[in-house]
C-alpha cells in the first residue's frame, strides 16, 4: 500500500481513506466467511435433529404418528433449505 504524505510527514486524507476502505473490505470478507460457516453449522444441526426425529418415527408402532413425524421432517428440510439458500445469496 502506497502512502501519500505531505512535505511535513502528515498522512493525507486520501491515504487515510484508502486504509479505512481496505479495512472495511477485510471486515466484509471476514463477515461473509463467518456467515457461511454459521449456515453450514446450522444445516448440520438441523439435519442431525431431523435424523433423530426419523429414528423416533421408525421406533413407533403407530403408523399415523410415523407419517406425521416424517411429514414434519420433510417440512423442516424444505424450510431449512429455503432459509439457507436465501441467506447464502445475500452473503454474495
Amino acid at each position: 500500500m502506497a502512502t501519500t504524505q505531505t512535505k511535513n510527514s502528515i498522512p493525507t486524507v486520501e491515504s487515510a481513506f484508502e486504509r479505512a476502505n481496505e479495512a472495511g473490505e477485510q471486515f466484509v470478507a471476514t463477515a461473509r466467511k463467518a456467515g457461511n460457516a454459521y449456515l453450514d453449522s446450522y444445516e448440520k444441526a438441523v439435519e442431525r435433529a431431523i435424523d433423530l426425529e426419523l429414528k423416533f418415527a421408525g421406533a413407533t408402532q403407530q403408523e399415523w404418528l410415523k407419517s406425521l413425524i416424517e411429514a414434519q421432517a420433510d417440512f423442516q428440510r424444505e424450510l431449512t433449505s429455503s432459509y439457507t439458500s436465501t441467506a447464502r445469496s445475500l452473503l454474495k
